[in-house]
């Protein structure tokens, strides 16, 4: 053996990392998943800003299975909830993918009144108790927070308003050309900018598809009803979101109703077969694979970020003002006091926190709480007439 000839092992291992030749096997770790939740979050405008990186032909291939199949693109909640119209005291199991995401999460985007709520409940009831030691604070607890909202008259629900998540894909857009030059600069070597350029290409065409607009917001709008937005029993918050003529229908929104738009399995073919040619010209690569590998990494990070990342309920197109929040240490105080405000609304709350049914005087109660909200909403008719 030659002094200067490296063992096979050695010889192997140093080749790989100056030239990666299988560079695409470290690409292909970020699942089609992922992509379809990322799609999920910036989808329903004109530009879906979702990077480009090599889990895009897993996805491809997933998508053009499921638009054969049930022709759906978005993907199911990945949050649990209920939701309940307030009027009828119907509930029912949250399928829709933005109503998931604004209920997992409430606590990032929650209004700082609810905050301040529940901090200055606590201030108030925390009192002084006498043991056989010194004395002690006795540290209440928020039994149940109803956060009450209402829709936005100014923005138009439905469309999504842009923040730092969806900007974040054109940012990382910009980086991967820049990175994608510079062989080219160096080396004259324009093969890393094509396939990036066309990457990026087709990564915003497949979130283009105008069923993903449909499916996100597959309900009727302007509407008046009041729901309620929760995990259910046991969870600290429940969310009023009053329609006021001018939101989206909840109830409607969360049964995730089918659409079936049938251009959608043409464009999912194509874009399938575009995938896979790609993946093909990029599995012929051999020089400055590290600057693919780099973008390709980038575009990992985004999509993962953006899968994850919490957003306000403005971002997933329902627009809120926040009108006040009713904080108590028992769960029917709280609902008490919500019906006394919202008729309807904390009565449509019982049968979610007490399942197991009520005592014989708050039957009573709340049998008095339903009579003087029907006797309200008469009189609220006759005086309309």
């Amino acid at each position: 053996m030659s002094t200067t000839t490296l063992p096979y092992p050695i010889a192997s291992f140093r080749s790989q990392w100056t030239r990666p030749g299988d560079v695409m096997s470290v690409l292909l770790i970020l699942g089609g998943d992922v992509i379809q939740r990322a799609l999920a979050q910036l989808s329903g405008g004109r530009l879906t800003p979702v990077a480009f990186s090599f889990g895009w032909v897993t996805y491809a291939i997933s998508a053009l299975l499921a638009a054969v199949g049930e022709n759906k693109l978005i993907p199911v909640p990945d949050s649990p909830g209920i939701v309940i119209n307030a009027r009828s005291r119907y509930s029912r199991q949250n399928n829709s993918w933005i109503l998931g995401r604004i209920i997992r999460d409430f606590n990032f985007w929650k209004d700082k009144g609810v905050a301040e709520a529940e901090r200055e409940f606590l201030a108030a009831r925390q009192t002084t108790v006498a043991g056989d030691g010194p004395q002690q604070k006795q540290q209440p607890r928020v039994a149940l927070c109803v956060a009450v909202y209402e829709a936005d008259f100014n923005k138009t629900a439905g469309v999504a308003e842009h923040d730092w998540v969806w900007y974040s894909g054109l940012v990382c857009a910009v980086f991967q050309m820049g990175v994608s030059t510079i062989p080219w600069g160096l080396w004259g070597d324009w093969s890393i900018f094509l396939v990036t350029g066309c990457g990026i290409m087709l990564s915003l065409a497949s979130g283009s598809f105008p069923q993903w607009k449909a499916e996100k917001w597959a309900c009727r709008r302007d509407s008046t009803k009041t729901a309620v937005l929760t995990r259910g029993n046991g969870w600290k918050d429940a969310i009023v979101i009053i329609g006021a003529g001018v939101g989206l229908d909840l109830e409607d929104l969360s049964g995730g109703r089918e659409v079936d738009i049938p251009h959608t399995r043409f464009w999912t073919s194509i874009m399938a077969a575009l995938w896979v040619a790609l993946l093909i010209c990029v599995s012929g690569l051999h020089d400055h694979t590290w600057f693919l590998l780099a973008i390709g990494v980038t575009g990992m990070a985004q999509n993962i970020v953006v899968c994850g990342a919490p957003r306000n309920p403005s971002a997933f197109g329902i627009h809120l003002n926040f009108k006040e929040a009713i904080v108590e240490d028992k769960v029917m105080k709280v609902l008490k006091a919500t019906e006394e405000k919202y008729p309807y609304v904390g009565r449509s709350l019982v049968d979610v926190f007490f399942p197991g049914g009520l005592r014989e005087d708050e039957e009573e109660y709340w049998k008095e709480a339903d009579k003087r909200a029907k006797a309200a909403e008469d009189r609220a008719k006759r005086g309309e007439k």
